[in-house]
């Protein structure tokens, strides 16, 4: 496996843990805010078990500190309970993430390889793994509180308990009026800082199953992680 795959891989590893476990794996402390936090992280949860599936569309950003730059991506992210994900880069060109419930498959078309790994595998073991396949509700890795509030939205800061994730901080804005993340922000143990947004999302999409099936591009290299 090329060492440029390794960073690519675990930073869009990163912001998909994000995505799928903020809104439920929180648990709200502190004085002063922590009830206004468990409120939102209530209000999450809710929503969160009414979603089958959904699509939205995406704008990520991350500033690599040992690279000194600043990645920037966009596309289309398809989701369907549970452990079906796709995330459709129309930049980098090509580039696509796709989670079939039982396999995650990670395509880079600058280096015409796709590696895959168990689902269960391509996570750290202290996340949740029944949550990331739609099939959980728990609430151990976060201690959550307001950070801040204005007329259409919620920040919420979200302190890992131990190591879980690997990550420093994280900050996510939730829409008041419909509890929906908005983006969320993550910074990794080591500083480097990830950026999610959201926009024209669409609940009760009716996403088809034959979305999530995998088709290799043509002579693309495979690599097996965790088999």
């Amino acid at each position: 496996m090329h060492e440029k795959s390794k960073p690519k891989l675990a930073l869009w590893i990163r912001c998909l843990i994000g995505v799928l476990t903020l809104g439920v794996s929180a648990q709200t402390s502190g004085a002063g805010q922590s009830s206004g936090a468990e409120a939102i992280v209530d209000s999450l949860q809710k929503n969160y078990d009414a979603t089958v599936d959904f699509v939205a569309d995406f704008q990520q950003e991350t500033e690599v500190k040992t690279l000194n730059r600043t990645l920037k991506a966009s596309g289309k992210l398809y989701f369907k309970r549970p452990g079906k994900m796709l995330w459709r880069y129309a930049e980098p060109k090509g580039q696509f993430v796709i989670a079939d419930g039982k396999y995650l498959y990670f395509y880079q078309p600058d280096q015409n390889q796709v590696i895959k790994s168990p689902l269960k595998n391509a996570f750290r073991g202290d996340i949740p793994l029944s949550f990331l396949l739609g099939l959980g509700n728990l609430k151990k890795d976060f201690s959550a509180t307001l950070k801040a509030s204005d007329e259409n939205h919620n920040i919420l800061r979200l302190e890992p308990k131990g190591e879980a994730g690997g990550y420093s901080e994280i900050l996510l804005g939730v829409s008041k009026s419909s509890s929906d993340i908005v983006w969320l922000s993550v910074r990794d143990a080591v500083g480097n800082l990830t950026t999610l947004r959201f926009s024209n999302m669409q609940k009760g999409a009716e996403v088809k199953d034959s979305l999530f099936q995998v088709q290799i591009p043509s002579g693309a290299d495979i690599v097996e992680l965790g088999q």
